[in-house]
């Protein structure tokens, strides 16, 4: 059977990390619409985030959020990938233009939550 995984590394489920949502305006359009998210899950490459307005595949957004226990904000540009109907919905983007010191800020949290998550190697 074969994966249908398109991810190009794993993604960590994440608590108490809000996401300022900006919608880059489009050729003609001068709104830009806010909302501040719940994010669900992170990557090195993305996040998912549970969105009380729909976003479509192709929405190009600009994303404003702060990792547990980081004073550093990352604000990058992403693209949405996907876009589920739940009780809200569930909208899945990868990252643009990370910054080199963004992209290690986000290695180095995930590796501490994935060493964190797994199990222990001692016995008492």
């Amino acid at each position: 059977m074969e994966s249908t995984e398109k991810r190009k590394s794993p993604r960590i489920t994440v608590d108490l990390v809000s996401v300022e949502i900006n919608v880059l305006p489009r050729a003609g359009s001068e709104s830009e619409v806010e909302e501040i998210c719940a994010a669900e899950n992170i990557s090195e490459s993305g996040m998912m985030f549970e969105a009380a307005m729909p976003f479509n595949p192709g929405d190009l957004l600009r994303l404003t959020f702060a990792l547990p226990e980081s004073p550093i904000v990352i604000r990058t540009d992403a693209i949405v990938v996907h876009a589920m109907k739940r009780k809200k919905f569930d909208i899945g983007v990868q990252f643009k233009d990370l910054a080199i010191a963004e992209q290690k800020l986000l290695q180095h949290f995930i590796a501490k939550a994935a060493a964190a998550a797994a199990p222990s190697l001692h016995s008492c």
